[in-house]
């Protein structure tokens, strides 16, 4: 268990733009900072990162917290997770009661998986670097692809022995589960026994984007039997698990993220090398697909950091029809992306040794294609003049063209396009219309009613739907006092009392209509009886209730800000919240009052007309005396709020 004190370290010393930014592209706008939302695909930025708040929120999807919740979500994980997850970035020591062998055992799997898997990393190293065998097969290896020391660290490159269960019995004698082992992907079983997956390999650690070890790939250095009778392949890399699904991963991710976000663009290659080696040139934005086919969600991964890709493939057939297998996908989600195809017989791990850095950057600069325009031409010129390849060509193409979202440039391309295949841009257009005018019935099929109803609607004046009942006054101003609870409810209001204390006592005898603001006002009166200091509630992740916990975060959040250079442009003076915010709480207050009493008044007009009806003339009279009272009370305090439009 994690003592009280450490949590409240971590969360004091977690700056929210630090935390979101190693995920999300963050730009600045005033005082807060926008970018895509990593929890939903959306191409218009919604989500806000507020450091004076320490919060963040998407007004898109409607998710936001503070650090710890964003790491929940964005990783899955615990609350404990997260809070280590944290302290380890903020090199915070935690303390906390020792873990027995029994809790490791019994600890969340997910968990336990991304240990043994840290354990797995620092164990293959220590077999790369501290064994003659690593030495000799492992590091030489590396040093012969140019691998510097520091660079073997970075990427915590390894070695698995040539052992059957070498790797099994030191995490085993390290109290590591056999079956965590297992579903971790590191070790196999076969009849009754288990056996290391990984024998006699160099080992490349795959990070996710928060740098926690997910999988392994493995490289053979020589040929060697396997149990089944035939030779091991080349590579072999960790099946699926509960933490590594390959079309969620790219190489690199972890290490190249800030130099992506800080260059604006990502470089995309295919294998571990290609990364490796680009990084220790110093070419550091960039990721890998790892040999498989750009996946949706490996597009997306790039897009949290930039809207810029370039693919560098190799120029022979194999790498050209690589790089256009993975272009619809790109074009699908938004981003802008150029191909570099590398001269024949060199990628980009052999073009880097060989040419250096800087000509590498200016080859990568000077024979960047687009893509689309790349496809036309590549097409065109195979097709030798035979009207069906290309005709199949152009409707590649179109397709394509198709998919980019917006407008000027998909004309642009159009335009182009149509110069290439030789054809008129009306013929092009025609046929982009017809595709997007089917992608839209896709994604928005139309039911046969509503087909029907659309025609009626077009032949017939329809009848308008009736308005839906507006949200009482009552709402907005219960929702008003839990605002400036959050604003200003640890701040001074009289020499005794602070605001919350203020409005607590105001609000002892009411009960608040709307369910989830009596819970907010109910857990300040908890906090008061129990001397919990009121800005403690600001504390997010300490809000059990999710309901309360979402009305917080929609207290402290706001898409915009007040430009300040603007109202000074216009000469507008903007008041100072700190000297007016006691004003704001009693005109608050006096509202709310205010329209608590007109509520009391309909319900008193109603037990007036039901007693007379009945000949409860008693009660009737009663109740207009009481009504008589409440009128002059309304009097004041409408003069009070400075309000003139009532019913009475």
């Amino acid at each position: 268990m994690i003592t009280r004190d450490t949590i409240a370290k971590i969360l004091d010393t977690a700056q929210i733009e630090e935390v979101v930014g190693d995920f999300v592209n963050l730009k600045k706008s005033g005082s807060i900072l926008k970018g895509n939302c990593p929890f939903h695909q959306e191409k218009t930025p919604s989500f806000v990162v507020n450091p004076n708040k320490n919060i963040y929120k998407c007004f898109g999807c409607g998710k936001g917290g503070d650090s710890v919740g964003f790491i929940m979500e964005h990783e899955k994980m615990s609350f404990p997770e997260a809070l280590r997850f944290l302290a380890q970035k903020y090199h915070i020591t935690i303390e906390e009661t020792a873990v027995s062998q029994e809790d490791k055992q019994v600890a969340d799997e997910k968990e336990s998986l991304l240990i043994a898997l840290g354990f797995a990393a620092r164990f293959y190293q220590e077999q790369l670097l501290q064994t003659e065998d690593g030495q000799a097969v492992g590091l030489s290896y590396f040093k012969e692809r140019g691998f510097r020391d520091d660079t073997i660290q970075t990427f915590q490159l390894g070695y698995s022995p040539d052992s059957y269960d070498t790797f099994f019995k030191s995490a085993v004698a390290q109290g590591y589960n056999p079956e965590i082992l297992m579903k971790a992907g590191l070790v196999k079983e076969k009849n009754g026994k288990h056996y290391d997956f990984f024998r006699d390999r160099v080992m490349f650690p795959i990070f996710n984007v928060s740098g926690k070890v997910v999988a392994f790939g493995g490289r053979m250095l020589k040929s060697a039997k396997a149990d089944t009778g035939g030779y091991n392949p080349k590579y072999i890399n960790t099946a699926e698990t509960e933490v590594y699904h390959k079309s969620q991963v790219l190489y690199g991710i972890s290490h190249a993220k800030n130099d992506i976000r800080k260059e604006d663009v990502c470089y995309l290659v295919e294998g571990y090398t290609d990364v490796i080696s680009l990084y220790q040139a110093g070419i550091r934005n960039v990721v890998a697909s790892s040999g498989t086919a750009l996946t949706k969600e490996q597009v997306q991964l790039i897009r949290r950091f930039t809207e810029n890709m370039v693919i560098l493939y190799d120029g022979d057939a194999a790498g050209i029809k690589a790089a256009l297998r993975g272009l619809d996908i790109v074009l699908e989600q938004g981003l802008n992306v150029k191909l570099v195809l590398l001269p024949d017989g060199e990628d980009p791990d052999s073009f880097v040794k060989r040419y250096g850095t800087d000509e590498t950057l200016a080859f990568i600069r000077d024979k960047q294609q687009d893509f689309i325009l790349f496809k036309a031409s590549q097409g065109i010129k195979d097709t030798a003049n035979d009207p069906v390849k290309k005709t199949e060509v152009i409707r590649d193409i179109v397709s394509s063209i198709a998919l980019v979202s917006d407008t000027i440039k998909r004309q642009l391309y159009v335009k182009q396009c149509a110069g290439i295949v030789d054809l008129p841009e009306n013929i092009l257009v025609n046929e982009v219309n017809k595709i997007r005018t089917q992608q839209l019935r896709k994604t928005h099929p139309m039911e046969p009613q509503e087909a029907q109803d659309l025609q009626q609607h077009v032949s017939e004046k329809v009848v308008p739907e009736q308005p839906t009942e507006k949200i009482s006054n009552l709402y907005y101003q219960e929702r008003d006092i839990i605002r400036v609870l959050v604003e200003h409810g640890d701040k001074e209001m009289t020499d005794e009392q602070s605001v919350a204390e203020y409005i607590i006592f105001e609000l002892v005898d009411i009960e608040f209509k709307n369910e989830v603001f009596g819970k907010f006002i109910r857990m300040y009166m908890d906090a008061y009886q129990n001397d919990i200091p009121f800005e403690n509630l600001r504390n997010i992740s300490s809000i059990e209730d999710r309901e309360v916990r979402e009305c917080m975060i929609e207290m402290l959040s706001t898409p915009h800000e007040i430009s300040k250079n603007w109202f000074d442009r216009h000469e507008i003076v903007i008041k100072d919240v700190s000297k007016t915010f006691k004003n704001d709480v009693v005109s608050v207050m006096r509202r709310f009052r205010y329209y608590k009493l007109m509520e009391v008044l309909k319900i008193l007009d109603e037990k007036i007309k039901t007693a007379e009806q009945s000949g409860r003339f008693e009660e009737m009279i009663a109740a207009i005396m009481k009504k008589m009272e409440l009128l002059d009370e309304r009097k004041i305090l409408a003069r009070e709020i400075q309000t003139v439009k009532h019913p009475y």
